[in-house]
């Protein structure tokens, strides 16, 4: 399965394409939405019954945007042509080409790198001495990515007593999954941890006087008492909401929250050299029934088996989940294999635990574990498009608005081509659009406005990580990040319900009558950052219905989108938020699938709100 299905986007994402995701660490299920009450609700619906005439200053950016100019550009971007823009690709750099070339053509300012100077033989012999002054900036900004391809596995286990050694070997797919993120071998003792959890509030500590660094730990699953009223986990609404979060709306599993307790990440902080983490059920039954290969392929979908890869920034955060321990999900049958020295099983473990509410946490002496993997890296070329226009005022230019959208996708694999139109030429467009409106503007913003087109947002944010930490702006003075990802595809009925469930807001038959499906758009944006009021008042020119959710510590929306790389920096950020649909990474996601008129509506929501973010 591709990387780019482990690590997409919104909360919704994995709901329609029944994965989990998988990105930079451990992820575990968040408490549902909490639902809005009615009177909440009406605060935060906006509802425009007929839109304002657009005032003069931004009357020259609005016709600037239109819908037809939007799918002319969105049917060359997701083209065939440029073969699913896959990060690293001819097919990529042929899209970063062209929109530069159109930010060149409205006259923005590359940001990018200044190209190297040449001095070739050609130039000696007319008569040049010395290589020619230095060019002007362009609008990519190139850096290296480096690409890991998986290409073997395999565990050993040896085990001592006495003179008596005992090895065996697992396999992966039968033994265990989740594998390490990069080649070499780990070999290390093992040691039991139960639960990895240390809650001293309740007397509980799974890593009292056991010493885990540089050790291969093995831990359960989910936290002691789960169904168990008894439990200590169980005594206050605080303990409940951070062991035994409720399942989220639609089943969905999405990243840790803000603040959201992690264990995997906790136990990663005692620096073990490896998780192995087995289900708490006591059965492998359905596992191994995971295991098992489709009974047929299905007619509506491609059959694509492309190799396994995965992307890092080299030496940056995103290379962290490479460095630090990984975790590995391992069946019960080894980890019984692991325990056989001790003479106890997960299950005598378990009852140990939950019978005193107490640790039963051991070192297996004698016992040691070969986690070996070979993974060929190499590096790729990654590449933003980035420009501006400079602010007039003399002391809020050096004030920064960005606007972003992220320009790859999956790429492609034998004759099948995932093009893209809705994830996310439509954003890529939608930032075109604006750096357009802003150069046909005849009042300048006051405040600089960047406009940025991501690579890598399907690899794990890689684009936006890099441009924050080399960015030429200080990140104190970026006054808020403003981000489209998927603006084409209007919302029914439908998937408002589902949109409903996600959002926690009630979707009534007499919400039904306040709002068309077809223009409504939930807009998401940071807490405290005010972003919220400013969408509303530009909605006066749109007339969108909008439903404004302010993301707060529940990280609500945040997803794994770019705006999740400025979130990260303490930088206010604003996201609006189209129906998903079931062509989402499907070789279906296609122009003709697309509204023109929702691109242009959104387009010129998210242009009236960069602009008073300019002028203010």
């Amino acid at each position: 399965m591709q990387e780019a299905l482990r690590l997409k986007k919104y909360i919704v994402v994995l709901f329609l394409i029944g994965l989990t995701i998988f990105t930079n660490g451990a992820r575990v299920l968040p408490a549902q939405t909490p639902p809005a009450k009615p009177e909440e609700f009406a605060k935060d619906l906006v509802r425009v019954e007929k839109p304002e005439a657009v005032p003069e200053p931004l009357a020259a950016g609005f016709k600037a945007i239109a819908a037809k100019d939007s799918l002319a550009m969105l049917s060359f971007i997701a083209s065939d042509l440029l073969e699913g823009r896959e990060t690293g690709t001819r097919g990529f750099q042929l899209a970063a080409e062209y929109a530069a070339s159109l930010l060149g053509l409205w006259n923005i300012q590359p940001l990018g790198d200044v190209p190297p100077p040449t001095f070739t033989l050609a130039q000696f012999l007319r008569g040049a001495t010395s290589p020619p002054a230095p060019r002007e900036k362009s609008f990519l900004q190139e850096f290296a990515i480096q690409e890991f391809t998986e290409t073997s596995s395999r565990m050993s286990l040896e085990a001592r007593s006495g003179a008596f050694v005992k090895t065996r070997s697992f396999e992966p797919g039968q033994d265990y999954t989740n594998l390490p993120l990069k080649g070499g071998i780990i070999t290390a003792p093992v040691v039991f941890a139960g639960y990895g959890i240390s809650e001293k509030g309740i007397g509980y500590d799974d890593f009292k006087n056991l010493d885990v660094k540089g050790k291969i730990v093995l831990i359960l699953s989910d936290a002691p008492g789960r169904d168990n009223p008894e439990s200590p986990f169980q005594r206050s609404q605080t303990l409940k909401d951070k062991y035994f979060p409720p399942p989220p709306a639609g089943g969905i599993t999405i990243g840790p929250p803000e603040g959201r307790f992690n264990k995997i990440s906790e136990i990663q902080k005692r620096k073990p050299a490896a998780i192995l983490q087995v289900a708490n059920t006591g059965q492998d039954a359905a596992w191994f029934k995971r295991q098992l290969p489709p009974k047929a392929a299905n007619d509506e979908e491609p059959i694509i088996k492309k190799p396994y890869h995965r992307m890092v920034l080299p030496g940056g955060v995103n290379s962290e989940a490479a460095s630090s321990a990984p975790l590995i999900t391992i069946t019960l049958t080894m980890a019984n294999a692991l325990l056989e020295g001790s003479g106890q099983t997960i299950d005598d473990l378990k009852e140990k635990i939950e019978s005193a509410w107490k640790p039963a946490s051991m070192e297996l002496p004698g016992t040691r574990l070969a986690i070996e993997s070979t993974i060929k890296p190499q590096f790729v070329r990654g590449l933003n498009v980035i420009g501006a226009i400079e602010g007039s005022d003399p002391t809020l230019k050096d004030e920064i608005v960005i606007v972003g959208a992220h320009l790859d996708q999956v790429g492609g694999w034998e004759d099948y081509i995932y093009n893209g139109a809705d994830d996310n030429g439509s954003g890529s467009v939608g930032v075109l659009n604006l750096a357009r409106a802003f150069s046909a503007n005849t009042q300048k913003p006051k405040r600089t406005i960047v406009f940025c087109l991501w690579c890598g947002e399907e690899k794990g944010l890689l684009g936006s990580r890099f441009f924050i930490r080399n960015s030429p702006y200080p990140k104190a003075r970026v006054v808020a990040y403003l981000n489209m990802d998927m603006i084409s595809r209007p919302y029914d009925e439908k998937s408002l319900r589902f949109t409903g469930q996600v959002f926690g807001f009630p979707v009534s038959p007499d919400l039904l009558k306040q709002v068309n499906p077809a223009n409504f758009m939930p807009i998401i944006f940071s807490a405290g950052s005010g972003l919220g009021e400013i969408a509303r008042e530009a909605d006066r020119y749109i007339g969108l219905d909008l439903y404004l959710r302010e993301a707060a510590e529940s990280r609500l929306g945040l997803g794994s989108s770019d705006h999740a790389s400025f979130h990260e920096a303490k930088i206010p950020w604003l996201l609006p938020v189209s129906a998903i649909t079931e062509n989402l990474h499907q070789t279906s996601d296609s122009v003709d699938k697309v509204s023109g008129e929702l691109i242009e509506k959104v387009s010129k929501l998210m242009y009236a709100i960069a602009f008073r973010l300019t002028q203010d």
